[in-house]
């Protein structure tokens, strides 16, 4: 036999030795590996995308999400900023916000910056929320903080916060009708209404302070309610007050009573006033000076001395007393006035 093929066939034999398999080279290794990787990403994306409702990922929009990583939204800045109400009118310790109208609606900073021109009549917030402080005017002036640079103006105006008010006096039956008479502090009257029981509000023609209204009989055989609708302080807010009279009450004579009211002594800054009363309580008394608001005093003394400060100028004072008279709901009044010389 021949060596030499003897000896190749030993070769062949040491290697490959008999049941040990062939293992494969490195680039056979690679090509496998890349096989294998892009076969588990097919199976991923299809799980992701075609079976996604089992995993939550129904509405996933992968388009979708690499426009808005990629995309960046267009700064939009303001072009317009209007007051909704230029002109406030506030009342002295009250307060209320100021609106403005802000365009384009999709500006992308709508932050406004305020600042009060005079923050001693009126002072605000960074919200837009106006505190009146004292009686005079201000400015308060909104900016935009967006870099676009706009500005407007609100003026302020600050008013006396006084109360103000309507009242019955005095709601009497009589034969045709009823008499009524009103007494007003600060206010002014709008309408006078009345009801018959439990029916509805009708309104008079009249304006009156005090007035007559002829009813039937069946109705003054009624509860009758008599509303008086005003304006307080000026105010285009309206309040009432209301008095009742109920059925079946006597129209006879009204029992006497009265109160009498006298200015004793006036100086330059003080006045004494005296009260006397016959039948008869009082119920409310009150003083003011030239054109002011009335200021209550204790109904109890029937008899005292005001103080008041001096003035340069003539002056006038005025008292006004409320008293019922026993026996009755009927309200009377009775004011008078005098002159304070002015201080030399």
């Amino acid at each position: 036999m021949d060596n030499n093929i003897f000896n190749f066939n030993n070769k062949e034999e040491e290697k490959n030795p008999v049941g040990r398999p062939r293992l494969a080279d490195s680039k056979t290794k690679k090509k496998s590996l890349i096989i294998a990787g892009c076969s588990f990403l097919f199976v991923i994306l299809l799980l992701v995308f075609g079976y996604g409702t089992l995993f939550g990922f129904k509405n996933m929009n992968l388009k979708g999400l690499i426009n808005k990583t990629d995309s960046s939204e267009k700064n939009v800045l303001v072009e317009e900023i209007k007051p909704l109400i230029k002109n406030v009118t506030l009342k002295v310790d009250t307060a209320r916000k100021v609106y403005l109208t802000v365009l384009p609606a999709n500006a992308s900073d709508k932050t406004i910056s305020y600042e009060s021109l005079n923050p001693k009549i009126a002072q605000v917030d960074e919200n837009g929320k106006v505190t009146a402080l004292k009686e005079g005017e201000a400015k308060i002036v909104a900016k935009t903080t967006d870099g676009s640079d706009l500005s407007t103006t609100f003026s302020i105006k600050v008013i006396k916060n006084a109360t103000g008010y309507c009242e019955f006096t005095s709601l009497t039956k009589t034969r045709s009708g009823i008499s009524y008479a009103t007494e007003c502090n600060n206010a002014k009257i709008k309408e006078i209404q009345y009801k018959i029981g439990d029916g509805k509000y009708e309104k008079l023609l009249t304006k009156k302070a005090s007035d007559d209204v002829d009813l039937s009989s069946d109705q003054l055989d009624s509860d009758i309610t008599f509303k008086v609708v005003y304006y307080p302080n000026n105010s285009k807010i309206t309040d009432y007050e209301t008095k009742t009279i109920k059925k079946n009450k006597k129209t006879t004579k009204a029992p006497s009573g009265s109160c009498t009211l006298d200015i004793v002594e006036v100086n330059k800054n003080s006045a004494r006033y005296d009260i006397s009363c016959s039948n008869a309580s009082v119920s409310k008394i009150a003083y003011k000076i030239g054109n002011g608001s009335y200021v209550g005093l204790d109904p109890s003394s029937l008899a005292d001395t005001i103080i008041f400060e001096e003035s340069d100028v003539t002056r006038m004072i005025y008292f006004n007393v409320s008293y019922v008279i026993d026996g009755t709901d009927r309200i009377n009044t009775v004011t008078k006035s005098s002159i304070i010389e002015k201080s030399n």
